[in-house]
């Protein structure tokens, strides 16, 4: 429990690209104080740079001493996928609060339970999922109806993956591994499937069309049916693009500027003439926002917003199994 007027104390649970991405803005919310880092083994020398960098008080190599420490209030889980569900389990059994990266876990039954645990040991659990934090959603999401019915959307988050290379050659990281939850539909298609849900709910109907090497998913595109509607979120690992989402209705049309984790800003474009543009994210860096908000649902016990991101979470983990059970792809399980 954080007590009013106390910072948030954090352990951080990984070393790796997103955790060195994370820490630089974590150190930029004032209510934040990185106390603690546990490594998985992975990347010893990189847990040696951020605890001289950011002053961490303690590194810790085991994992149950790290979550038995009283000085931790909360967890920020950034590990491969595959571990979320046991890490998170664990933590919130030490009465932790529990930040994890997307996807929270690999199915919606494991994150089901997390959450039950969650309520009974009074803690709050939360996806770190940037797109759904910034302003820019805020205001694209009151902009939808400015749009009339909407009949299309295209979500395209495609970004050649910097560990492709090493793929192609046998290195095979956890990003690309199905043993550890990888592929692109779970680590970049993710983001759209986020943004399609909290813009227009749960579909009735997912069908995922892939491009496959080596059993997992490099790319894809992911249809998503709706009564009046149909959804499409393209996600590539393979390949890039610039990145341009469109939503499209019958009096106008949104056109979303960059990739979906990042909603840098997005241009409303009326049939009979006129533009919007917005761009109103309170910081450079998409994850400022998401951290700020987090913190503060935490500090001030927010559970009604927090259980709402939940079921979200959920909806989002079951439309991730419609999708991988349509393209008769299996990933995991998660460590238990």
């Amino acid at each position: 429990m954080i007590k009013k007027g106390k910072l948030m104390n954090i352990g951080v649970v990984g070393a790796g690209k997103i955790v060195k991405e994370a820490l630089p803005v974590m150190s930029e919310v004032p209510e934040i104080h990185i106390q603690s880092i546990v490594t998985t083994g992975r990347n010893p020398e990189n847990v040696a740079q951020l605890h001289k960098q950011f002053d961490i008080k303690q590194v810790y190599e085991d994992y149950q001493a790290f979550i038995e420490d009283e000085k931790i209030d909360t967890v920020y889980l950034a590990v491969p996928n595959h571990l979320h569900f046991e890490y998170a389990r664990k933590a919130i059994a030490q009465k932790k609060h529990v930040i994890c990266e997307k996807p929270f876990t690999l199915t919606a039954e494991e994150l089901i339970t997390l959450k039950d645990l969650a309520e009974k040991q009074n803690v709050i659990i939360i996806e770190a999922i940037t797109n759904l934090y910034l302003s820019n959603y805020d205001v694209l999401k009151q902009s939808i109806p400015e749009i009339g019915n909407c009949k299309i959307a295209q979500f395209n988050y495609s970004q050649y993956s910097s560990r492709f290379d090493d793929f192609k050659n046998d290195i095979i990281q956890p990003a690309f591994d199905p043993s550890k939850g990888g592929g692109a539909l779970m680590d970049i298609n993710v983001y759209n499937i986020h943004l399609a849900i909290g813009l227009f709910g749960k579909p009735n109907k997912v069908t995922y069309f892939v491009n496959i090497e080596k059993n997992i998913d490099t790319s894809g595109i992911l249809q998503l049916e709706y009564e009046d509607m149909k959804v499409v979120c393209i996600g590539a690992k393979d390949s890039s693009s610039d990145n341009q989402s469109y939503i499209q209705g019958d009096k106008a049309t949104i056109n979303l500027k960059g990739p979906t984790n990042e909603l840098n800003a997005f241009e409303l474009k009326y049939h009979t003439g006129g533009t919007q543009y917005y761009q109103v994210n309170a910081h450079k860096h998409r994850m400022y926002e998401e951290f700020v908000k987090i913190e503060k649902v935490i500090r001030e016990q927010n559970t009604i917003f927090a259980t709402r991101q939940l079921e979200h979470s959920i909806h989002v983990l079951d439309v991730l199994e419609q999708a991988l059970t349509s393209a008769n792809l299996s990933i995991g399980p998660s460590i238990k």
